[in-house]
C-alpha cells in the first residue's frame, strides 16, 4: 500500500497538484471496474478468437495507464505533460472496446462511461482550457460512437460526460481554495509569532536594561565611597539593587504571561501597557541613573489600545536603546498630537563617541512593524549629532480627553552615567 500511496504523490507532483494519494487508487480501480464490467459483457455475449486479440490490448492499455504511471512518473519515460495521456488511453479503451460489439445492439454496454471517468480525471488535473479541449475529445469520441451505431442513448452519455468534467472541475477549485486556506493560515501564523516574538523582545531588552543599569548604579555607588564605604553609598546601591531585583522579577512574569498566551487563545486578562504606563516607565529609567526629559501632551481624541500599546512599546525600546547604546546620555522624549491630528512620538539622544555598538537586534524592525501596522509611519536615524526615533500614528476620531494620560514632566536632574 505504501507502494502505491508513493506512486500516486510522484504523479500527483508532477501534475503540480497535491490532492490526497488516494485520489489516483479510486480512479485507477474505477478505470479497471468498467474494464472488467466491459470485458464481461462481451464474454457473455460471445468472444470470437479475434475478440480476444482486441480484448487483451483493452487490458494492456488499461494497464498501462494504471500500473504503467509508475514508470511514467518515476523514470520519466514520457516527456510530455502527463495529463495529455488521459484522454488518449481512455477514448483508445473505449474505440477497442467498439470493436468488440455486443450481440444483440449495444444496450447497457458499459464501455462509454470510461469517457465519463475520463473526463472527470481530465478536469480535475488540467487547466480549465485544457480542460475544454479534452471535454470536447470525449464527446467528438462519442459522437463517432453513435454515428457508428457502437453505442446508443448518446445524449444521456453526453450529459454524463459534462457531468463527469463539472464534478472534476469542481474538485480542483476546491483543491485550489483549501491552498489558498493553507497559505492564509500560515502566513498568519508568520504574522502571530512575530508579534509574540516582538512582545516577548520588548519586555525583555527593557527589563534588562533597567537591570543592567541599577546594577551598574549600585557597583558605582560602592566604588564611589571612601574607604571603608560609608552607610550612605551602602543605602544606594541597596535602593539599585531592589529596583534590579523588582524588574527581574516582573519581567519574568510578563514572558510567563506571554508564553500562557501561546497554550490558551482566551484574552488576557491583564490590560496590555497604555500611555497612562508611561509615567511609571520613565521614572524606572530615572531610579536607574538615565537623565530623561519627558514633554506629554494630550491626545486630540481617545486612542486606542493598540495605538497606546505601540506609543508605550516606541518608548520602552528607544530608552533602552538609549541605555544600551549612549550609556549616561540625556534622553529627550515628545509626545503630543501633530499639525495633522495624528498623534507623534519623538525620542532623541545625543550621539556618542567612539565606534558604534553591536546594531544585531531587531528593536527597530519591531517598532516599525508595529506602527506600520497601525497605518503608521516611523523613521530612525542621525540628526544634527542626535539619535532620533520618530514614530507618526494616524489621525483618531474622538472628543479631546478632560484628565491628562500622564503628567508633563520635565527633568533632567536624573544621574548620568
Amino acid at each position: 500500500m505504501r507502494w502505491l500511496l508513493r506512486r500516486s504523490e510522484i504523479l500527483f507532483s508532477r501534475l503540480g497538484y497535491d490532492y490526497p494519494p488516494f485520489y489516483v487508487l479510486v480512479a485507477d480501480a474505477g478505470v479497471l471496474l468498467f474494464c472488467a464490467v466491459a470485458t464481461l459483457q462481451r464474454y457473455v455475449s460471445g468472444v470470437s478468437g479475434a475478440d480476444w486479440i482486441l480484448l487483451g490490448v483493452v487490458w494492456a492499455l488499461a494497464l498501462w495507464l494504471t500500473v504503467g504511471e509508475l514508470a511514467i512518473c518515476s523514470f520519466k519515460v514520457f516527456k510530455g505533460p502527463v495529463d495529455a495521456l488521459i484522454p488518449v488511453l481512455m477514448i483508445a479503451l473505449v474505440a477497442v472496446f467498439w470493436c468488440v460489439p455486443l450481440d444483440g445492439g449495444a444496450h447497457g454496454d458499459v464501455a462509454p462511461l470510461i469517457l465519463v471517468l475520463g473526463a472527470a480525471m481530465c478536469a480535475a488535473v488540467t487547466s480549465f482550457k485544457r480542460g475544454a479541449v479534452h471535454l470536447v475529445a470525449y464527446l467528438a469520441a462519442l459522437v463517432v460512437g453513435v454515428a457508428l451505431g457502437t453505442t446508443e442513448v448518446g445524449w444521456i452519455v453526453a450529459g454524463m460526460i459534462a457531468l463527469g468534467w463539472a464534478t472534476g472541475f469542481l474538485l480542483q477549485k476546491q483543491l485550489q481554495l483549501m491552498q489558498s486556506e493553507r497559505r492564509e493560515r500560515e502566513k498568519q501564523y508568520a504574522l502571530d509569532r512575530a508579534g509574540i516574538a516582538a512582545e516577548v523582545h520588548d519586555v525583555v531588552a527593557h527589563s534588562l536594561s533597567i537591570v543592567l543599569l541599577n546594577v551598574t548604579a549600585a557597583r558605582r555607588a560602592l566604588e564611589s565611597g571612601a574607604h571603608p564605604v560609608d552607610d550612605s553609598d551602602v543605602a544606594d546601591a541597596l535602593d539599585a539593587l531592589r529596583d534590579a531585583e523588582g524588574q527581574g522579577r516582573a519581567a519574568m512574569g510578563d514572558v510567563r504571561r506571554t508564553i500562557e498566551l501561546l497554550r490558551d487563545e482566551s484574552t488576557p486578562e491583564q490590560a496590555q501597557p497604555g500611555l497612562s504606563d508611561i509615567a511609571a516607565l520613565i521614572d524606572g529609567f530615572r531610579r536607574a541613573g538615565s537623565s530623561v526629559t519627558a514633554h506629554v501632551e494630550l491626545p486630540a481624541g481617545p486612542l486606542s489600545s493598540a495605538t497606546e500599546l505601540a506609543v508605550y512599546r516606541v518608548v520602552q525600546e528607544s530608552l533602552s536603546n538609549a541605555s544600551k547604546h549612549a550609556p549616561g546620555a540625556p534622553v529627550t522624549i515628545s509626545l503630543g498630537p501633530g499639525v495633522d491630528a495624528e498623534f507623534v512620538v519623538r525620542v532623541s539622544n545625543p550621539v556618542t563617541a567612539g565606534p558604534p555598538a553591536d546594531p544585531g537586534g531587531y528593536g527597530l524592525a519591531g517598532m516599525e512593524s508595529r506602527v506600520g501596522n497601525l497605518d503608521g509611519s516611523m523613521c530612525a536615524g542621525v540628526k544634527r549629532d542626535q539619535w532620533c526615533v520618530e514614530a507618526v500614528f494616524g489621525p483618531h476620531e474622538g472628543t479631546a480627553a478632560t484628565e491628562p494620560a500622564i503628567e508633563n514632566t520635565d527633568d533632567t536632574t536624573g544621574v548620568g552615567a
